[in-house]
């Protein structure tokens, strides 16, 4: 005598979900998704641009635009160096605003390596941009200032 109800028949189980086995090593990692170089680009970009500008208009205000101011008295001399108060505050708001925006852009494309090189370039490139800037208009300004006598 057979018990049938203690053996199962493999058409019954067709329609039971069988759980899956442990594994006894965790799942492979994924692959990490490549992602876009293109914000640093346009980080990289951006700081060119803003150092170039820069630049070049402290070239143009060191040429054109700087008075030297300069005062004698009985026991001392000095001078006072000041550009063109209209260039000067264009270049300020303008190379602030784009110099602080490529210096971020350059920052979170580093960080989230999205163009990391490219944004290490804009980092160093909107960070110097100030600096290299005031050199550049102190020295021309120097050399080719109108000198006034005061």
């Amino acid at each position: 005598m057979t018990d049938s109800s203690t053996s199962a028949e493999p058409s019954d189980l067709t329609g039971a979900q069988l759980p899956a086995p442990p594994q006894p090593w965790p799942a492979p990692p994924q692959a990490p998704v490549a992602r876009s170089p293109k914000l640093g680009r346009v980080a990289m970009v951006m700081a060119i641009c803003v150092i170039s500008a820069s630049v070049l208009t402290s070239v143009l205000v060191g040429l054109f635009g700087t008075t030297i101011d300069e005062y004698r008295t009985g026991t001392s001399a000095g001078f006072n160096m000041r550009p063109d108060q209209a260039w000067f505050a264009v270049q300020m708001l303008l190379g602030s605003i784009a110099g602080i925006w490529a210096l971020t852009q350059g920052i979170v494309a580093a960080a989230q390596n999205r163009g990391r090189r490219f944004g290490v370039v804009a980092i160093v490139l909107a960070g110097a941009a100030p600096l290299v800037s005031l050199i550049v208009w102190v020295a021309l300004g120097f050399a080719f200032g109108h000198h006034t006598q005061m």
